[in-house]
């Protein structure tokens, strides 16, 4: 959880007292303005979520994941908040959430170098367009207005390697299409020739043995040719080199342009979106939406070169092709269809931990009440401080 606590106070919600926060979803969708946001969302339409201070937001998403159709996008505006969100997220749903980052210096990072954000925004590419899609994605403006290799590019920029079989036929005009052309060809695709493979992007070769690091894989392959045909394939441990198992076959991505840079093969960078790579029945979160517009407003102002990034207005386009539900702290006017989430911070009470015992006696006279704390420790303290109460008397306290 993040550094304030918080309590969801709720007698609908909480008819039995959850053990766990993994619990405290389950309990959220029984609530029935929860149950009109899930349903306008199913009917493809907008909904919003309102009253979630701090954590709460992160409560009210993994209680959609859990009814999403298949794929949650949820959009932060700050990337600091990313491994706060993570946690939180962890906590509620009970698994980590697929992380889609952003480069810091695109233009830069995004031609020059395959780094660990490179290697990490294409497995998610991979991963959405797998029959089995990450449940819950969590990105940022920011990550959302730096391009993706459109769907056509990375097909053409794939490589499937099998055993038994050479990496290219003769119909490609790879010659023998041995191991010497597949070396020309990650060459022509942006990998960097090594003495020995330790980083995406990477590849090198010992006589009829390849090692190569594929970016959107996550432990290179070894390559072992008899001839022109491949004998076998497996993945190892590039700081012991370890053998992580056999394989039949596996797939190599080459390193798609960004920006305006075309790679050697002469290829022209694309501009697709992550968007184009959601299946059709995704559902987006956007947290905060004033604060999304402003930090990237603010990102744009920021960078050297904006030629090949996406506007704020066009990222929010190709959100709002898919059912969006806008969760945010403060009320939200909206004519969609809204839920009010009762919870509060201790910080938005007196912050006296003794005051905050009266003051929950006296507006949640008849709520259950739940605190979510950092640790055992402080759950005993506050345990310890709120006995006296009469939420804790009443066994409305957790």
């Amino acid at each position: 959880m993040r550094k304030e606590e918080i309590a969801f106070v709720s007698s609908q919600v909480l008819s039995t007292i959850p053990e766990r926060l993994q619990d405290v979803p389950e309990r959220l969708v029984r609530l029935e303005e929860f149950r009109a946001v899930l349903s306008a969302l199913h009917q493809r339409r907008s909904a919003v979520v309102d009253g979630a201070w701090g954590s709460s937001a992160a409560l009210a998403v993994a209680a959609l994941a859990g009814q999403a159709p298949r794929t949650l996008l949820v959009v932060l505006a700050h990337p600091r908040d990313l491994d706060s969100w993570s946690g939180d997220l962890a906590s509620f749903a009970g698994f980590d959430p697929a992380l889609f980052p952003a480069w810091d210096d695109f233009r830069h990072d995004a031609e020059e170098s395959v780094d660990a954000i490179a290697g990490q925004r294409l497995r998610l590419l991979k991963q959405l367009e797998s029959s089995r899609p990450p449940r819950l994605v969590l990105t940022t403006l920011q990550a959302l207005m730096q391009p993706v290799p459109d769907r056509a590019q990375l097909a053409a920029a794939r490589r499937c390697l099998r055993i038994g079989s050479p990496p290219f036929s003769l119909q490609e005009g790879k010659g023998k299409g041995g191991i010497e052309d597949l070396a020309s060809w990650l060459v022509d695709h942006g990998y960097r020739h090594t003495e020995a493979v330790e980083f995406p992007g990477e590849f090198s070769r010992r006589g009829g043995i390849l090692d190569v690091f594929s970016p959107d894989a996550e432990a290179p392959y070894r390559l072992e040719f008899f001839g022109d045909e491949i004998e076998s394939i497996r993945q190892f441990s590039p700081q012991t080199q370890r053998s992580l198992g056999q394989l039949d076959e596996a797939e190599i991505t080459g390193l798609p342009a960004h920006g305006a840079k075309a790679n050697r093969s002469g290829h022209a960078p694309g501009r697709g979106h992550l968007c184009d790579y959601l299946p059709e029945d995704a559902w987006i979160a956007l947290i905060e939406v004033e604060e999304l517009r402003e930090q990237g407003k603010h990102y744009l102002e920021r960078v050297a070169e904006v030629t090949g990034l996406f506007s704020v207005e066009g990222v929010l386009e190709h959100l709002l092709r898919f059912p969006s539900v806008t969760i945010s702290a403060l009320p939200s006017p909206s004519v969609e269809v809204t839920c009010h989430l009762r919870v509060e911070s201790v910080e938005r009470f007196s912050g006296e931990v003794g005051r905050v015992r009266d003051e929950l006696d006296a507006v949640a006279a008849h709520d259950v009440v739940l605190i979510a704390c950092h640790n055992e420790g402080e759950c005993k303290r506050l345990s310890e401080v709120l006995a006296a109460g009469q939420l804790a008397q009443s066994h409305r306290l957790r």
